[in-house]
């Protein structure tokens, strides 16, 4: 089954002219790449791509009327009749005035075999960040305690996030998690059955009794995301050191591997990109600190106290690095082909990605407890991204995603 398109018709009929829809080359190039449907403004379906085919000049008028009702980026398609070329090239150039997101293809009246394929990939591609854009403008984003005070670099404008993009932010206290903390209880069948499983993955150095607390806190943090309709969390996590004597590594694990997209330490700028890149590239994804660079080789070693196991071959509960309490993830995760990307600054204006693969999953005792080695396929990247000055975290993403993310990042 072909991917399906819908297809919104904007035509003039002037002259008395009628576009000739029915018998149009490039409507019958599009119906064989795609399920194509017809469709009015009425009809649009944010979750699927849509594209607006100018059928013929004298179509500008109409456009400003329905503008504000398509789905982002706008894909405009014309083609070699009808004046249909002319009038998406006047559309395009208000949009571009405007600052508004779009890509505009032509297609010829003669399109090669190379044009089809490059078509076909760039409608793909788009409808990936239309479905992306409309999925993250219904987020519900959490704020749990503010941002962890060594993070002076990473400040981003939750306004100016939820006025461009939709998502709804809100914040709440490190405290009203450590209350509901201490008033849970682990002593249920399924808390059980899940600390047994956890437990047979634990250091040596680590007991029950911090499997079963960390498994209380990520109990605490996933009620906390049911009964408030959270779609993705970043949180203080430190503060739980002192007060709860656990860390939230596991949490939010867990929840990461369960859909909801979580960030460590009140990062905001690293949760959306992370958020991005899971309505972009699916799935989810790991949050890394640099630890070691190495120029010869073209690397950069990552660590964490959390992944999603998902992303992982092998587990192991360890403590929490920094405090040596609680637990941390010691996770070994998949090698082959991952993305490295972050989409940051005050008005998320900054941005990086990179292509390359995870070579090794390294073990050094002074370091987070989930760690990689990561080796850039540019040899010009690693001086790239030492000079992107976005913070210190990154994202780490499965596959090679970098195309794609690159037009987000430009929409």
């Amino acid at each position: 089954m072909n991917t399906k398109l819908d297809i919104l018709e904007l035509s003039s009929f002037l002259n008395g002219k009628t576009p000739g829809m029915a018998q149009r080359s490039s409507i019958e190039l599009l119906a064989s790449l795609f399920e194509i449907h017809f469709i009015d403004i009425k009809e649009i379906k944010q979750e699927q791509c849509t594209i607006l085919f100018i059928a013929s000049g004298g179509s500008e008028e109409k456009f400003l009327q329905i503008e504000s009702k398509l789905p982002k980026p706008i894909i405009l398609v014309s083609d070699s009749y009808n004046n249909s070329l002319p009038a998406a090239l006047e559309i395009s150039s208000w949009l571009h005035s405007k600052g508004k997101s779009f890509s505009h293809i032509n297609i010829p009246s003669n399109p090669s075999q190379d044009f089809v394929e490059t078509l076909e990939s760039q409608i793909h591609e788009t409808a990936k960040i239309q479905k992306a854009l409309s999925a993250i403008s219904n987020y519900k984003i959490a704020l749990i305690g503010g941002e962890s005070p060594w993070l002076i670099s990473s400040k981003t404008d939750i306004s100016y996030i939820s006025d461009y993009y939709g998502p709804v932010f809100f914040e709440t206290s490190t405290e009203s998690i450590e209350r509901e903390f201490f008033q849970e209880h682990c002593d249920d069948d399924e808390s059980q059955k899940l600390i047994k499983m956890l437990s047979s993955s634990k250091a040596p150095c680590i007991d029950e009794k911090s499997v079963a607390e960390a498994v209380k806190l990520y109990k605490v943090l996933k009620r906390f995301t049911q009964n408030n309709n959270v779609d993705a969390l970043t949180i203080k996590c430190f503060d739980f050191l002192d007060s709860c004597k656990t860390t939230a590594c596991l949490a939010l694990a867990l929840l990461n591997d369960q859909g909801i997209v979580c960030g460590c330490e009140g990062d905001i700028p690293s949760l959306w990109s992370m958020i991005v890149a899971k309505e972009i590239c699916g799935g989810p994804t790991f949050m890394a600190n640099p630890s070691s660079i190495d120029v010869q080789e073209n690397s950069i070693d990552f660590a964490h106290c959390t992944a999603p196991l998902s992303m992982g071959e092998q587990l192991l509960l360890d403590t929490h690095y920094e405090s040596g309490i609680g637990i941390g993830i010691a996770s070994s995760i998949k090698p082959g082909e991952y993305t490295l990307f972050k989409n940051s600054g005050e008005l998320l204006e900054k941005s990086y990605c990179f292509h390359g693969e995870i070579i090794q999953n390294t073990n050094i005792a002074e370091r987070c407890r989930t760690q990689v080695k990561f080796r850039f396929h540019d040899p010009n990247d690693l001086e790239k991204f030492k000079n992107t000055f976005l913070g210190n975290h990154t994202i780490l993403i499965p596959g090679n995603h970098k195309q794609t993310l690159e037009k987000f990042i430009s929409v």
